[in-house]
């Protein structure tokens, strides 16, 4: 991951990684008035891609050390880390090591489905 990503190479890793076994990841949801919280724990060598997201939100790695492309960077993070999504963000991430990474969502909804029909663009809802 040398060179920026286009979103379209991003889809393509995606239909690539959708047939192959899956990691076993472990996503924990977390709600406090006004914010659904996402807590994705990663597990080291996975590689894995995220929903691009309708809105702005900040992001935390709080454990591990990765290396992400987006169509806007290549960077390596190690945790403690703190970033923020733009709308349309697509991102492909390896896990050098066991990684927890966390989202936070301005949002009253409760309801995981009806949280993905709001925040992520439809083309990633599975």
């Amino acid at each position: 991951m040398s060179e920026l990503a286009t979103q379209n190479d991003i889809y393509k890793i995606q239909d690539v990684i959708a047939e192959m076994p899956q990691a076993d990841t472990k996503t924990r949801h977390h709600f406090s008035d006004g914010l659904y919280v996402r807590e994705s724990f990663i597990p080291a060598g996975v590689v894995c891609v995220g929903a691009a997201h309708k809105t702005s939100h900040m992001y935390m790695v709080i454990k591990g050390k990765c290396r992400v492309a987006s169509k806007f960077e290549t960077i390596e993070i190690e945790a403690p880390y703190m970033g923020e999504t733009t709308p349309g963000t697509k991102r492909v991430c390896y896990a050098e090591t066991d990684c927890v990474w966390i989202t936070f969502h301005p949002t009253e909804l409760t309801d995981l489905k009806e949280i993905e029909a709001a925040l992520i663009e439809p083309k990633d809802i599975l």
